[in-house]
């Protein structure tokens, strides 16, 4: 199923960067929580970073399955699969974001990653972000 909203106010060129950061905290946080649910009806589902899946953008907001299936993700759906994971076995992880003037275009990218108590991680990178970008001539954002 496909739940869209419309979010006028944030996520373009004159929107402010509090306004983004709460909306996608809250978003995150909602796919997170769908996540939890998934993974615990369904306990033998394969850890992230063993499931095939690798980076790739999309404008979609995959849950697991869905993620899964595609076989590709990007960081808001990568990013919310690993905390879940990692939530669910009792580890303490939240996601994280970064905003960044992307030289190529002049306008804001942001890039999510996972927070944990030792520090960041990152799946998209672990995923072959890198390599998706330098083989498409993309910006990658930086570290």
């Amino acid at each position: 199923m496909r739940i869209c909203f419309d979010l006028g106010f944030v996520f373009h060129a004159g929107a402010s960067d509090e306004d983004n950061a709460l909306v996608l905290r809250v978003m995150l946080e909602a796919l997170i929580a769908a996540n939890r649910v998934y993974l615990a009806r369904y306990p033998s589902t394969p850890p992230l970073y063993s499931a095939g899946v690798t980076y790739a953008r999309t404008k979609v907001w995959d849950s697991i399955p869905d993620l899964y299936q595609r076989h590709y993700g990007d960081c808001k759906s990568l990013t919310a699969a690993r905390v879940a994971e990692l939530r669910n076995k009792g580890e303490s992880a939240k996601p994280v974001f970064r905003f960044a003037i992307n030289p190529q275009r002049g306008a804001k990218d942001f890039h999510i990653l996972v927070q944990r108590p030792g520090g960041f991680e990152d799946p998209s990178r672990k995923l072959g972000m890198a390599e998706y970008h330098a083989a498409r001539g993309l910006w990658v954002f930086p570290q």
